[in-house]
């Protein structure tokens, strides 16, 4: 009798469980149904549209200066716009304003056709003259310049100061240097402040371009000099 007891105790507790997986079941199929076919409070926000809101009307706004005067709310007929004001005797004011600049233009007509066409050129050929004059004369000032310069430089007598010394020796070894060159060279002693230089001159010379090459040659040898006149 025990034993008869045991197992049917172990078969309803196995039917229990699986009733309440059953239900469970249910129930969860139910709660998803629900959550699928029941509209989301979160997609119906996403998917509303913006409600458009009404512009007012420009016309209805309200005036500004309705404090200050009456507004005149009168249309202008398009007509109105852009047409001359007609007078009395029906013609129009702009036929009188169409004649004005065609006398104008009479008057400018006859302004340029007094003007002489050789007028314009007339003040180039003025101009021109003025340019080859100063050339001639500077021209004639330069070789005026250059014949009194060659007449003044006719009768001068150039040197060459290759040094200055106090000792007699160092005059003569400078001299005999530059005789070795082919030059001619003199020695001319001067008392400056009561002391004595010996002054080593090449020349001298007529012309000024032979005392040029020979002072070009002379600083080929690193020799110093100086231009003297007499």
């Amino acid at each position: 009798m025990a034993k008869r007891s045991s197992s049917g105790g172990g078969g309803s507790t196995i039917y229990g469980v699986l009733a309440g997986l059953l239900i469970g079941l249910m129930v969860a199929a139910a709660v998803a149904y629900y959550v699928v076919k029941a509209p989301s409070p979160f997609v119906d926000k996403a998917s509303r549209q913006p409600e458009s809101t009404a512009r007012p009307d420009p016309r209805n706004a309200p005036d500004p200066n309705a404090a200050l005067g009456v507004r005149d709310t009168t249309p202008i007929p398009p007509s109105a716009i852009g047409e001359a004001p007609i007078n009395s005797s029906g013609d129009k004011s702009a036929e009188s304003t169409n004649k004005k600049p065609s006398a104008g233009k009479d008057e400018l007509g006859a302004l340029i056709a007094t003007l002489s066409p050789t007028s314009p050129t007339e003040p180039q050929a003025r101009v021109e003259k003025p340019r080859t004059e100063p050339r001639k004369e500077t021209a004639k000032d330069a070789a005026k310049e250059s014949s009194a310069a060659g007449q003044q430089n006719a009768g001068s007598t150039y040197y060459l100061q290759a040094g200055s010394f106090k000792v007699l020796e160092d005059a003569e070894a400078l001299r005999a240097r530059l005789i070795m060159m082919g030059l001619q060279v003199e020695i001319q002693r001067a008392e400056v402040n009561g002391i004595q230089f010996n002054r080593v001159r090449v020349g001298p010379f007529s012309k000024i371009d032979d005392m040029n090459k020979v002072r070009a040659r002379l600083g080929e040898e690193k020799i110093v000099t100086a231009v003297v006149r007499q």
